[in-house]
């Protein structure tokens, strides 16, 4: 079975990393943006063809390796799991190697030949964006956690009756295969996990409110459209991953409650159930919206105005994957070479926001 899980994850990985173009904005090119005037570049046009070429052949040797080694071979679980991860790191760091070679030499092609030169940069405010938005509220994931306290605090009332070793991480049979000592800690540490990944999420939706709109200064009507709909499938996607975590989280808090009702078949059954919800609900994601809405279907069409550009805000993307801007009041800014959203390197809260992560993780692992 864990062969299936890795092949099921590694299929889909190379999937989006090879396509990933594809589901981005035509502007903003292996994190460098692109002005109007260069999109149709044939040069561009290449490099991103070549690009999911490469990844998608040397994805699919590399699959193709792993399901040889694992039919052949007949390993052990836990060769197959190291294999496996390493098939994954791999094709990340392939695809991550194309992305900085790619990104290095269209910044270059962007500087020498002057993209924006003797273009005036424009930047589009829409007071009313926010109020149109349609993100689901903060109840929609408030509930979920008020659950998984419950469940923490139902696990603690019966700490006397609960086993002296706690599972602590299930494989992918669906049988625990690593245990901790019975604590106050180990009975309440995997709702205390569960309820800081429903609290980020619920961080999420709410920031995704305040993150400013990359409206078009070209296309006003067509982003903004493509905007408000990129938010609310967001929002919609956040809430289907908290609440496939707060099920799956849930039932592997009941089997520590209830081991004597632990069903093995179960466990593995719910674990792919969440791998099948996770992974699909992505994927639609990014067929059906892609990088800030750009596949959906509009009904607003702009006239083109010549001499006017997007604010080039490239000095502020490290890398093109990194947005530091501490003069940006968004704390949620949309990624540049990716799906979703990422961080503002440069907020103050966001490194609150990540050490509270970091911190929570640590607290349950040293003290365990």
């Amino acid at each position: 079975m864990a062969a299936i899980i890795f092949i099921v994850i590694l299929f889909f990985n190379i999937a989006i990393q090879a396509f990933l173009p594809k589901f981005l904005k035509e502007s903003e090119v292996f994190g460098v943006y692109i002005p109007d005037t260069h999109v149709k570049d044939q040069r561009i046009i290449k490099m991103k063809k070549r690009y999911t070429t490469v990844v998608s052949m040397v994805g699919l040797v590399v699959l193709t390796l792993f399901i040889g080694y694992v039919l052949i071979s007949s390993p052990p679980e836990q060769q197959i799991v190291f294999w496996g991860l390493a098939a994954q790191i791999g094709t990340v760091v392939l695809s991550m190697g194309l992305y900085a070679k790619n990104h290095i030499a269209l910044a270059n092609w962007k500087k020498e030949e002057k993209w924006t030169s003797g273009q005036v940069e424009r930047k589009v405010v829409d007071l009313q964006f926010r109020e149109q938005l349609k993100l689901l509220p903060s109840m929609y994931f408030v509930l979920p956690m008020l659950l998984t306290v419950s469940l923490g605090i139902y696990g603690l009332s019966q700490y006397d009756s609960l086993p002296d070793q706690i599972p602590t991480h299930w494989g992918a049979n669906g049988e625990a295969d690593a245990f901790t000592e019975k604590s106050w800690l180990s009975v309440s540490s995997l709702p205390f996990m569960t309820l800081v990944l429903q609290g980020m999420l619920w961080f999420f939706n709410r920031a995704m409110k305040q993150s400013g709109a990359k409206i078009q200064v070209r296309h006003k009507k067509r982003s903004r459209e493509q905007q408000l709909a990129f938010r609310k499938y967001s929002s919609w996607l956040l809430f289907i991953v908290t609440i496939t975590i707060t099920l799956l989280m849930g039932y592997l808090q009941l089997s520590i409650i209830f081991p004597e009702t632990m069903s093995t078949s179960v466990t593995m059954t719910a674990t792919i159930a969440f791998l099948v919800i996770i992974l699909g609900s992505v994927l639609f994601y990014a067929i059906k919206v892609g990088q800030s809405g750009t596949r959906l279907a509009v009904s607003h069409f702009d006239e083109r105005m010549d001499g006017v550009i997007d604010p080039d805000d490239d000095q502020h993307w490290k890398f093109g994957l990194f947005y530091v801007n501490k003069n940006d009041p968004s704390i949620l800014v949309e990624k540049r070479f990716g799906i979703g959203w990422t961080i503002n390197m440069g907020h103050k809260t966001s490194w609150i926001f990540l050490l509270l992560i970091v911190g929570s993780i640590v607290l349950v692992t040293t003290l365990q």
